[in-house]
């Protein structure tokens, strides 16, 4: 975890501390690209365990199947596992987290 501190200017050299918030060290994104490898990849993400849309980025060259997040593999507020039906599929799929 990081820290994201705000200060107010007292003076010249003197500033004090107003408020002072802990920031994850993953990703706060609510969206984003992932390609898949070997039918599976990982996203690291705060917002893991929301429910998650996807959809395919790519044309119809290369072998496809369903994408769907695999559950067992959510890790609340740090991963989640995107996986397709076929192990073949290599494609970059485009997921959002919905609120």
């Amino acid at each position: 975890m990081g820290q994201e501190i705000e200060y107010q200017w007292i003076s010249d050299g003197v500033n004090q501390e107003i408020s002072s918030i802990l920031v994850p060290d993953i990703g706060l994104e609510l969206s984003g690209f992932a390609d898949l490898t070997n039918g599976r990849v990982t996203v690291n993400c705060y917002h893991a365990g929301k429910a998650v849309i996807l959809t395919r980025n790519q044309d119809n060259v290369t072998a496809i199947g369903n994408l769907y997040v695999y559950t067992p593999a959510t890790v609340q507020q740090v991963s989640f596992e995107i996986r397709s039906t076929n192990s073949s599929d290599n494609g970059t799929v485009f997921w959002q987290i919905v609120e």
